[in-house]
């Protein structure tokens, strides 16, 4: 072949076919989630959903927090995504016992594990926290690189402002625990763990921790809370009258035209309690479904 012709195939080959990003060129994002035997399958789905999903140039560093009795046969399943997936690492954060003395009610014990980031990834300034019963619909770079403007966690708004109203805290912007982006940092700084087992020492009954852990991160960071748009936390509302009803009960509103429009367009949707087994088979429940039976398809091949 002439000497021309292999130069040009050179240049094209070169300038047309991506190049390969190095470690140094990719982000990395920290991911914790946490975990209990019942909840497993979800997880399956959650962490399928958010490695299809991701940029080739992300790398996602995955905790998984769970309990003295959790099955170590999972745990070699979960690890097992890494043989298929090349940008993500996981790693387990061994709760042993903890939090089994607070009230939990019909919750598990799971639910406060989150509560410890600050303490058991000393080494880490920022990470995302994302319930098992979600799916991750694209990449969360725009999330894990949001501005804390000065706050601690990031959360979307929920409808149960009034729990602390007993307790002396008037809060406007009473957010849910299913997805946030936390300041591991300045929770440090600021004793946050410390806080929140004061608080749990001195009200631990089903009064005071009304709603768990959720109740403990919004009583400690009260005025340390900034609010994520609804796309970052989504939840499979029917149709547009239910995204009003919800928004009519905030103490702060979301922007309606914003929370709809977000309502197409999420990042993570999140199926709380009875989101789960509705009847009502939205857009999203279909697609959690999907998910699920893929994630489902790919765990059995590890058998």
């Amino acid at each position: 072949m002439n000497l021309k012709y292999i130069f040009i195939l050179f240049l094209c080959i070169f300038f047309c076919f991506p190049k390969r990003l190095s470690n140094k060129q990719k982000k990395a994002i920290n991911i914790a989630i946490s975990l209990n035997n019942k909840y497993i399958n979800y997880f399956y789905t959650a962490l399928y959903s958010l490695l299809e999903n991701s940029h080739n140039n992300t790398i996602y560093n995955i905790y998984v927090q769970t309990g003295s009795t959790f099955n170590e046969n999972y745990k070699e399943m979960i690890k097992k995504f890494e043989t298929i997936y090349f940008n993500c690492f996981i790693y387990f954060l061994d709760m042993k016992d903890d939090f089994l003395r607070a009230k939990k009610g019909v919750m598990d014990v799971s639910t406060y594990y989150r509560l410890k980031l600050p303490i058991l990834c000393p080494n880490i300034n920022r990470i995302i926290f994302i319930d098992s019963d979600t799916i991750v619909l694209k990449d969360l770079t725009e999330l894990y690189t949001l501005n804390f403007e000065n706050n601690y966690i990031l959360g979307r708004l929920d409808a149960l402002s009034d729990e602390l109203d007993s307790l002396g805290i008037k809060i406007n912007n009473y957010i849910n625990g299913g997805v946030l982006l936390m300041d591991l940092h300045n929770l440090r700084k600021y004793n946050y763990v410390d806080k929140f087992q004061e608080y749990i020492n001195l009200h631990n009954n089903v009064k005071y921790l009304n709603h768990h852990d959720q109740t403990l991160m919004n009583y400690v960071c009260h005025d340390k809370i900034g609010i994520l748009k609804p796309k970052f936390h989504m939840w499979p509302f029917g149709n547009k009258s239910e995204i009003l009803r919800l928004n009519d009960r905030f103490r702060i509103k979301y922007n309606i035209t914003e929370f709809i429009r977000d309502y197409y367009n999420p990042f993570i949707v999140h199926f709380p309690g009875n989101a789960k087994i509705t009847l009502k088979i939205t857009k999203y429940l279909k697609k959690w479904k999907e998910y699920t039976e893929l994630a489902l398809n790919l765990t059995n091949k590890f058998k």
